[in-house]
């Protein structure tokens, strides 16, 4: 086999267009990278030459000034279709390596492929103030008009991405109307609906590991130089990088703050306000270690009947590189998608893809875990890993599942428990029996004995372990072992298991509260494998204002909330027991309310309602998705190890919990020629309590450039940027107060380039603010 066939290369040789520009009605030029289809070269030369070890720089790469003198470069002989990846991360240093892993084997395949960087991002003009924002989908548009109307474009799009560049495809297939030239979306790690499955808020409550780091993490992005090379002269790079810390180098934690509530500002770039805008197919994937699973599934239930999804067990990263695994042929997945709706109108396409025809493609492909301790990382990178437990299984029938659901709540809150008539949903049931357990049952409760309400207190380690809100397979993102948390909630445990319980797909807890005061209500809800040595998985979670899910009236004593989990797809053994908690809190993940409220529950009138398969079913539907082949090489050299770590201290009453993740110092030797290294210290501190809150957050970006090279200037020795920003959020019942810093120096001398602080009180609105 030869080293093409290794790697699965198509029949095209491919030159690279490391910067070309496309200028947009109003005169700003966005930066692109361009990898083109040439046949008229020897494709299996070219390509046996990319796998030397330090041969990196690895097909034809042209460098285009801002002249686009690229003419003979883009003289082709064929019309090909287009991937358009469109980004605000920086081509040259932020996603250098993972685009050349992948853009130009799917040239290869027979297609322009062009990741564009967002107006004021990278190298492109303008600037930049938000995510998602009118101005960026404008800009799409424009874009998607200039690639039909060039002489390599066969007239046919597909946009391409994952997480933002996820979003923006959904978003663009949800404005463009059916004659656009886009036809078809690949979406990765992405929402429905920006309000409800999102770094900002989840249930009505905030994310407090989320929403201040990630907010951080886009200033540093913003404040980023774009690349030298660009720029005839240093002084120009210089103006041009100054002008956009000016204009543009902000938080975006303001705006998110000020919208607490859901509205306007969050259902733009939100495709749920109307499913059936969205008409052209598209491939949606997630994965059950990323928090937008829920939402994937949702899609899966409510988008048009030619999309297609799939959900694994990844973290926020590509299905293929994937820490969790097991990993799948991502690529070759991809391939028969665009085959099917970018080359021809004839679905039977493959082009030797290890995948069927789309059309054969299953509605959805989910990933069914079986039990696992948490101490277990799934991985499939390498031979002597212990290989991931579980299987990819295919639904037909997805769709008419949500029903089902919520005809077993109604039935619940109607006191009607019979729903024999739905095999797919089963209902478990709270008690507290006469030993003052509280226990998890599959049957009814029989005693006509009313229990007494069972207290919710708040403590600051009912969030123990929670993982981070995102991570990409880093040790403090993954949830740890749940044991603390559920020792100092109200949780109620299961007999030991003697067959296996399947959860898979929706589930909803069922709660009749009580509380004193009903101005701010939280709630927490775990699900929990606990294995027979004491160890607990997190199988599922949510957070709630409860109001958020029903006003409540002052006037109230008591009322019943549903409350819908996220997506569950695990396999209990038996043996272990399953164990759900119950608690106001959920520090650092669920910013607390700061309200003094006392709550309580009412066991008898609680349920657990979740969907379920049989293991028949489950084995017969069970698919087997290819492994990954092995990416094209990439020179990047680790000069520092990466570090990970998670600790939760008590300082007198303090508790504070911290993470932090350092990449290391890494040198990427293509095209960009940088170093860099992204470090983050997050620190959550609250009392006991948790009565009161802070979150400190630290980050620091460096960039060094091996040297500066401009159009018409000289070139300078290597010149190193370090950005690093500080955030402080806190707060008390009545406002948020967000304090932020950020500063831009010359490493090294520590010369100051720019620095920039602000601070602001933002109030915090109660439940009668909520949409009623």
């Amino acid at each position: 086999m030869t080293e093409q066939e290794v790697y699965g290369f198509g029949a095209y040789s491919v030159t690279e267009i490391s910067h070309y520009t496309v200028s947009l009605s109003d005169g700003t030029r966005l930066s692109a990278k361009l990898w083109i289809p040439d046949f008229r070269r020897d494709s299996s030369k070219n390509f046996s030459e990319q796998f030397g070890e330090f041969n990196f720089n690895t097909y034809d790469v042209h460098l285009i000034g801002k002249d686009n003198q690229s003419d003979k470069v883009l003289d082709t002989d064929e019309t090909f279709p287009v991937i358009l990846e469109y980004l605000p991360y920086h081509k040259d240093i932020n996603t250098a390596t993972r685009d050349h892993n992948r853009h130009p084997w799917f040239s290869s395949h027979g297609f322009v492929v062009m990741r564009v960087e967002i107006r004021g991002t990278g190298a492109s003009g303008g600037f930049y103030h938000g995510e998602y924002l009118a101005q960026e989908q404008e800009d799409c548009r424009e874009v998607l008009q200039w690639i039909v109307a060039q002489p390599w474009s066969n007239g046919r799009v597909g946009m391409y991405g994952k997480s933002w560049g996820g979003f923006n495809g959904l978003q663009m297939a949800f404005l463009e109307p059916g004659e656009s030239p886009l036809k078809t979306v690949i979406s990765l790690y992405c929402t429905d609906n920006r309000y409800t499955d999102d770094f900002h808020h989840e249930g009505g409550t905030v994310v407090g590991q989320g929403l201040v780091s990630w907010s951080g993490e886009m200033m540093i992005y913003n404040a980023l130089p774009p690349p030298p090379r660009c720029h005839s002269r240093r002084e120009d790079w210089m103006e041009a990088w100054c002008q956009r810390l000016r204009e543009s180098a902000t938080s975006f934690t303001s705006s998110w703050t000020h919208n607490q509530l859901p509205g306007a500002f969050w259902e733009h770039g939100s495709i749920g306000v109307n499913y059936d805008k969205v008409t052209i197919p598209v491939l949606v994937m997630g994965g059950l270690e990323d928090p937008y699973k829920t939402a994937i599934e949702r899609m899966a239930r409510k988008l048009n009947d030619k999309s297609k999804f799939v959900i694994g067990p990844w973290v926020h990263d590509w299905p293929d590189v994937s820490l969790t695994g097991p990993n799948i042929e991502y690529l070759e997945m991809c391939l028969s998608w665009f085959n099917t709706h970018l080359k021809t109108d004839d679905i039977d396409i493959i082009d030797g893809s290890e995948y069927a025809s789309c059309s054969d493609w299953p509605r959805l492909q989910l990933y069914v875990r079986d039990s696992f301790k948490p101490s277990q990382l799934f991985t499939s990178t390498g031979e002597e890993e212990e290989e991931a437990t579980g299987r990819f299984v295919a639904f037909e029938n997805w769709v008419e599942t949500e029903e089902s659901v919520q005809e077993a709540i109604r039935n619940v809150i109607n006191h009607d428990e019979n729903i024999d008539n739905c095999k797919k949903i089963n209902t478990l049931f709270f008690e507290r029996n006469f030993l003052n357990e509280n226990k998890i049952s599959f049957k009814p409760y029989k005693s006509n004995l009313k229990t007494t309400p069972i207290p919710l207190p708040s403590h600051a380690l009912q969030g123990v372990n929670c993982g981070a809100w995102f991570h990409y397979g880093v040790e403090t993102g993954y949830a740890g072992d749940q044991a603390t948390s559920i020792s100092h909630s109200v949780s109620f445990t299961s007999d030991p298991l003697v067959e296996p319980i399947l959860m898979v797909g929706l589930s909803t807890c069922l709660l009749r509260v009580s509380a004193s005061s009903w101005r701010r209500v939280y709630i927490s809800v775990k699900v929990s494998d606990l294995h027979t040595d004491g160890t607990a998985t997190l199988v599922t979670r949510c957070q709630y204002d409860l109001n958020y899910l029903t006003p409540v009236r002052e006037d109230e004593t008591s009322k019943t909330f549903a409350l819908p989990m996220q997506l569950i797809s695990h396999c209990f053994q038996p043996h272990n027991k399953l164990v759900i908690s119950v608690s106001p809190n959920a520090f650092p993940m669920m910013w607390p309310s700061n309200v003094p409220t006392d709550l309580c529950i009412y066991p008898e009138d609680c349920r657990f309602i979740y969907q379920t398969e049989t293991l028949e079913t489950i084995n017969e539907n069970t698919v087997d998705l290819p492994k990954p082949r092995p990416l094209l090489p990439i020179a990047k050299v680790q000069l520092s190890s990466p570090k990970s770590n998670y600790l939760v201290t008590k300082i007198g009453d303090k508790f504070n919990f911290v993470y932090q993740n350092d990449t290391g110092l890494a040198h990427t030797l293509h095209t960009a020629n940088v170093k860099h290294q992204y470090k983050i210290r997050e620190s959550y501190t609250t009392d006991e309590g948790v009565t009161e809150a802070e979150a400190t957050v630290d980050q620091e970006h460096l960039v060094v450039f091996d040297s500066l090279s401009f159009v018409d200037d000289e070139e300078c020795s290597e010149v190193g940027v370090k950005i690093t920003t500080h955030q402080r959020w806190s707060g008390d019942e009545g406002a948020y107060r967000v304090e932020e810093e950020l500063g831009v120096v010359w490493s090294g001398s520590e010369e100051v380039v720019f620095s920039k602080s602000w601070s602001e009180v933002v109030p915090r609105l109660d439940h009668n603010s909520w949409p009623q």
